[in-house]
């Protein structure tokens, strides 16, 4: 074998061992053995609609037991403010999820924050760009969530209410830090 397709083997292994490690499936089809909950049937997971919700929150995810936990954490936010943050969760694995998923420009997993998974958050003194792909607690935190969705509350006046797990854990993402003193 020459050198140069040695090199493009190498290559193509290694982004595709980064594709994996980081949960992005791209245009693959849906893992056939992986079913989602009874109560999405393909459908998607929705919090009581809100008339003009401050945030509104897009959520695609396939809907398996290693991504299942970023839906519920997700659909708990909606769920403990329920007048300010309306939230969908679409699955990416049935029919309906995947061509809504197919439609939204995303190339992997991912949230959208009131149409934009890119936001600019302030910690303390400093700015910093989240971008709200791919696996929670892995290329982004609770925290930077939580974060994202309080400064859209700041825009009207309101507060961001910890989400019932959450709050049940003491976690400290139950009130992010916002770098205020006060």
């Amino acid at each position: 074998m020459s050198s140069h397709k040695v090199i493009t083997l190498g290559v193509a292994m290694l982004l595709a061992c980064c594709l994996a490690l980081c949960g992005c499936r791209g245009g693959e089809q849906p893992e056939p053995e992986s079913t989602p909950p009874a109560e999405v049937a393909g459908a998607p997971s929705e919090t009581p609609a809100v008339p003009d919700a401050p945030v509104v929150i897009e959520a695609y995810y396939p809907l398996n037991p290693s991504h299942q936990f970023i839906a519920d954490y997700v659909l708990a936010i909606g769920e403990a403010n329920p007048d300010t943050v309306q939230v969908t969760v679409y699955d990416m694995q049935s029919p309906e999820g995947r061509k809504k998923w197919m439609t939204s420009g995303l190339s992997c997993a991912g949230i959208f924050v009131n149409g934009s998974t890119e936001h600019r958050i302030k910690r303390g003194d400093e700015t910093e760009t989240v971008n709200l792909l791919r696996r929670m607690d892995v290329t982004w935190t609770r925290d930077d969530l939580l974060l994202v969705i309080q400064q859209e509350l700041d825009k009207v006046g309101a507060t961001l209410a910890p989400p019932k797990e959450a709050a049940e854990e003491g976690a400290e993402t139950a009130e992010p830090d916002t770098g205020s003193s006060g």
